[in-house]
């Protein structure tokens, strides 16, 4: 089973500011099995949760499902390019259209390995910053965000993004503190809510991938953010619509079950589609 390599690591003991995290994950690709689940989950979770669920289903570690929602942003969105490239391949086709006035379709290639970044170094369970705002001091001892954060703050950002926010800042404040005394997230201004959230995005840099782009049209350069988990679900939400009727194609002639097509590689399972349709287009000849 192949090891891939996440930027900041594990934490298998949060009350252990000084232990080492676990930087190495087993991963196994995307199967009929997993399709299947993104079938089923379309309806019924936010595209946080289905990425959560389908890493859970991918990773073989013990008490996997517990890891990865214990995993920060960057190193769930580290899991799920390696999940992409040992699934479908490195290169990832991409379409957009420029966001200027010319709307051009713009085609272009992204590989996974320029994607990820180096792994982090100088990691923490927690982290310690002192802010001035509004005349005051405040001592805010934080965490992360990890995969679990997101898929409580993902419904709630969906009505209201500033809500969302809050709920995300309010998982990982640990402990905060100003002059007079303690203070809970809530109560904190909004310029050192701000502060904590760039202390983050410094120390997790694979949590927002930017992509720095120009068209080639009109020549309007721009940044865009890759969403990892948008971009796979999507891939794999495509291969699977055509899940039911490869299914019913194999257990039609060859009699098996439903858990067994689901449990077959997939290149095997193309394999005996194509052999199928020989036989057919024989059985159809004159």
């Amino acid at each position: 089973m192949p090891r891939v390599a996440i930027p900041g690591g594990v934490w298998r003991n949060d009350s252990q500011r000084t232990a080492e995290p676990l930087r190495e994950v087993a991963l196994r690709p995307a199967g009929g099995e997993d399709e299947a689940f993104l079938i089923d989950s379309a309806d019924q979770a936010t595209p946080s949760e289905r990425a959560t669920g389908l890493l859970v289903r991918c990773v073989e570690e013990p008490d996997a499902d517990r890891l990865v929602r214990s995993l920060t942003i960057g190193d769930r969105e580290a899991l799920l390019l390696h999940l992409r490239r040992i699934t479908l391949g490195d290169t990832l086709d991409c379409v957009l259209s420029c966001p200027a006035n010319c709307g051009e379709r713009m085609e272009f290639e992204l590989r996974v390995d320029d994607l990820l970044v180096p792994a982090y170094r100088d990691v923490h369970a927690e982290y310690d910053v002192t802010l001035e705002a509004e005349g005051r001091r405040y001592d805010v001892t934080f965490r992360l965000p990890i995969a679990a954060d997101l898929d409580r703050a993902a419904p709630i950002a969906r009505s209201d993004a500033l809500r969302g926010a809050r709920t995300l800042l309010e998982c990982c404040v640990v402990r905060a503190a100003r002059d007079e005394g303690v203070a809970t997230p809530d109560e904190l201004p909004l310029p050192v809510q701000e502060a904590i959230a760039k202390a983050m995005a410094k120390r997790d840099p694979q949590a927002e991938i930017e992509l720095d782009l120009a068209c080639p049209q009109c020549g309007t350069a721009f940044a865009i953010v890759f969403d990892t988990a948008a971009f796979l679900l999507q891939e794999l939400d495509e291969r699977a619509a055509h899940l039911a009727q490869e299914v019913h194609t194999l257990a039609w002639h060859y009699h098996w079950s439903e858990c067994e097509i689901l449990g077959m590689p997939r290149r095997r399972r193309t394999r005996y589609l194509e052999l199928v349709a020989d036989a057919l287009a024989r059985a159809r000849a004159p």
